[in-house]
């Protein structure tokens, strides 16, 4: 099987001339993997040629056309991304970079090499066949794009606002498959809340709070917030009895109650997406505090990430706003002054002045959503 891969031509691969959208160069130095990779593509109907070796790929894409060019990454002395910049400056081929490696610089090079697809080894099928498909497809529209601009030169202005309008339209489409991700995660999140006897409105609140407190972490704003909705996911298991007392808790209660951020961490940590990532680590972190007597972990100063810290003010100055089982709700001002109080012990000084220099707008976010 191995020299059947390896030796294959495209004419060897399908009986009849494949379009260029549909051959595929693999270039992979482990033979379990490129085997593996060719059978996968050609039983979904890709025409595959396979390569082990960088100078023998360079030949081929110099000679024929393919539509996707799949590389690991990990040849040696850079001769895998080197393949996958050559490909790219191919305008009908989609460079798709395989690793066994997970991590950010390497997904920001892949980026910066432009890069259509991303996947990592060990993969699944189901990986392989949609990031294949989705390089292909992003490849096509750029070339279809790239095209219609190209005659788009000699026609009225008219025309282009049309071009403008349907890409409007389509980043339209795309902003709300977005949105409604996110309300999704909203309404989960409500759920944990009633779970808790809280408002609807406090998860929503704290995440619009530590989106005005973004720029202390290295995510963008409104990623920050939607990671920040989830902050308290892990009281799903927790108890209501626990959760609801109106009294003071034991101290086998407050152990019970605590471990809400661990369970949380449990919860969302280990996927492959960023956003679910940052989210684990607010769960994680948000209680603890910076003088080190906060939990689980007991965390001291920036050893504590940023986005804990950012989410621990807004979701106590929330939590000090609302009613609770045990307590009603402290005025704004009633609050401010405890977390005054808590400037460089409990809060990080930076974070909390800034939040302080907000409070127009934290006063406008508590108006737009009242409980």
């Amino acid at each position: 099987m191995t020299g059947m891969l390896e030796s294959a031509t495209p004419a060897q691969s399908r009986t009849d001339a494949p379009s260029e959208a549909t051959r595929i160069l693999v270039v992979e130095g482990d033979e379990r993997y490129r085997e593996l990779l060719g059978e996968l593509l050609r039983g979904a109907g890709y025409a595959c040629v396979t390569s082990s070796d960088a100078g023998d790929a360079r030949n081929l894409l110099a000679s024929q056309s393919f539509g996707a060019v799949i590389c690991d990454a990990q040849l040696p002395n850079g001769e895998g991304t080197e393949l996958l910049k050559l490909a790219g400056d191919r305008p009908g081929t989609a460079p798709v970079m395989l690793s066994s490696a997970d991590d950010r610089d390497l997904v920001d090079h892949a980026l910066a090499l432009g890069v259509d697809a991303y996947i990592t080894k060990p993969f699944a099928r189901n990986e392989v066949l949609v990031g294949v498909a989705g390089a292909l497809r992003r490849r096509a529209l750029e070339v279809e794009n790239s095209g219609f601009r190209a005659r788009l030169g000699a026609v009225s202005e008219e025309r282009a606002t049309e071009l403008d309008q349907t890409l409007d339209r389509l980043k339209g489409a795309a902003d709300k498959v977005a949105h409604s991700h996110e309300q999704t995660i909203l309404r989960l999140a409500q759920a944990v809340e009633y779970h808790d006897g809280e408002t609807a409105g406090h998860v929503e609140r704290v995440g619009r709070y530590a989106e005005l407190l973004a720029g202390f972490t290295e995510a963008p704003a409104r990623v920050v917030r939607v990671a920040s909705l989830m902050h308290d996911v892990g009281k799903i298991a927790v108890g209501a009895s626990i959760l609801q007392k109106p009294g003071q808790l034991t101290s086998t209660e407050r152990q019970g109650m605590e471990r809400h951020c661990e369970i949380g961490y449990q919860l969302l940590s280990g996927s492959d997406s960023e956003l679910l990532e940052l989210a684990a680590t607010i769960a994680l972190t948000h209680h603890e505090r910076l003088d080190g007597t906060g939990y689980p972990q007991g965390l001291r100063g920036e050893n504590i990430p940023a986005e804990g810290r950012v989410v621990a003010v807004a979701d106590v100055f929330d939590a000090l706003t609302s009613d609770r089982a045990y307590r009603p709700a402290f005025s704004v001002e009633e609050a401010l002054t405890i977390l005054r109080e808590g400037r460089g012990t409990q809060f990080d000084p930076e974070v909390l002045d800034l939040f302080l220099s907000c409070l127009g707008e934290v006063q406008t976010i508590r108006s737009e959503l009242v409980d």
